[in-house]
């Protein structure tokens, strides 16, 4: 059962069921600050999503969203093509987020207290749904996606090896995860810049053995924990 468990919760069918709910909850919470007139600001990541689909003469508004609910759609078309069914165990998304919880407690034990999302304020239920937006879609941006085609750029341009390639990528993208930090009102310190780029090395480490749902869980349980703590 153990060895089903973690080839199960690392496929993408069950990352796609255990971060829906954080989907449902950002997008729902965005439309609902926006409708009463709360003071908000989207996710950098979701923002950043939006900027590159303008850049293609395209209404980049709903960007991240749609991006969302396209590979929700081919997953579950994967699913039925690859194994025939849609069978869920429930227990093991309840395992996901204990694991999840216990990834973001160490993370929590070595950060103290340090934002792992952009944009942050001083609103608390928008920080609650940035926290949610961080670990969907920063983890979508800096792992699913910047880990993907770094490891694939390297290893066509320099012609390393599979396993170099990724360890290069991981690098990469952590750096370029931690600077993306800075883009808005947050002065850069070196001590900040480290701490994001090691807690990039280690959602990484977390992604490639682990899968999208259980480090975007890690992800938003982190930043989650961190608004409790300074609340």
């Amino acid at each position: 059962m153990l060895q089903d468990y973690f080839s199960k919760s690392k496929s993408l069918f069950y990352s796609l069921l255990v971060t829906l709910p954080l989907f449902l909850i950002y997008e729902m919470g965005i439309f609902f600050m926006f409708q009463t007139g709360i003071s908000f600001a989207k996710n950098g990541g979701d923002v950043l999503i939006e900027e590159f689909i303008k850049m293609l003469g395209l209404n980049g508004y709903y960007a991240a969203s749609s991006i969302f609910i396209a590979v929700l759609f081919f997953i579950l078309i994967s699913q039925r093509k690859n194994f025939k069914t849609f069978n869920i165990n429930y227990n093991y998304l309840f395992f996901m987020t204990i694991e999840s919880l216990a990834y973001a407690y160490v993370l929590l034990f070595f950060l103290k207290n340090i934002y792992l999302f952009q944009g942050e304020n001083f609103n608390w239920l928008s920080n609650f749904i940035l926290s949610i937006g961080a670990g969907l879609y920063e983890e979508l941006i800096f792992r699913f996606l910047l880990i993907f085609i770094l490891a694939k750029s390297i290893s066509f341009i320099l012609k390393t090896k599979e396993f170099s390639s990724l360890i290069l990528s991981i690098v990469a993208s952590s750096i370029l995860f931690s600077t993306f930090h800075y883009i808005g009102e947050e002065s850069f310190t070196p001590i900040s810049f480290t701490l994001r780029f090691l807690a990039g090395i280690y959602l990484s480490t977390i992604y490639i053995n682990r899968g999208f749902g259980i480090v975007a869980l890690t992800h938003a349980f982190y930043d989650l924990f961190v608004i409790f703590l300074l609340s």
